[in-house]
C-alpha cells in the first residue's frame, strides 16, 4: 500500500506526521506520503521527558560518526533545538520519563 489518500495530517517531527486516510490514521513519511509499516517499531519522546535532550544529543554524535545524511542532521537539529527550546520556556513541565504512569494491572 504505497499510495494512500490523505484527507487530513498532523506533522509530529520534520519528516513524520500522523495522517487520517482511508484506511485510517497511519504514520508517514510526510514528504514522501509513505505508510511506516505496522510491524515496523517507532518511537515517540515527548518535549516533557525529562531525558529526551540527552538522548536526541547523544543520538547527533552517532548521527555524526555515521555520516548521515545533510537532511537528515538538519531534521535532527531542528528537532533538539525545539526540546532544548521546550525545557528552558517550560521547566515546570519537565518530567522523570514514566512518572505520569498508570500502574498497569
Amino acid at each position: 500500500m504505497s499510495k494512500i489518500t490523505i484527507y487530513d495530517s498532523k506533522e509530529i517531527d520534520t519528516k513524520h506526521s500522523i495522517a487520517d486516510t482511508l484506511h485510517g490514521l497511519m504514520l508517514i513519511k510526510t514528504e514522501t506520503k509513505e505508510p511506516i509499516p505496522e510491524e515496523e517499531p517507532v518511537i515517540l519522546f515527548r518535549g516533557r521527558d525529562k531525558l529526551a535532550v540527552s538522548v536526541l544529543q547523544e543520538y547527533k554524535k552517532m548521527c555524526i560518526a555515521e555520516g548521515c545524511t545533510p537532511n537528515h542532521m538538519e531534521s535532527l537539529d531542528i528537532m533538539l533545538e525545539k526540546f532544548i527550546n521546550f525545557k528552558k520556556w517550560y521547566p515546570d513541565r519537565i518530567k522523570q520519563p514514566g512518572s505520569s504512569l498508570r500502574k498497569i494491572v
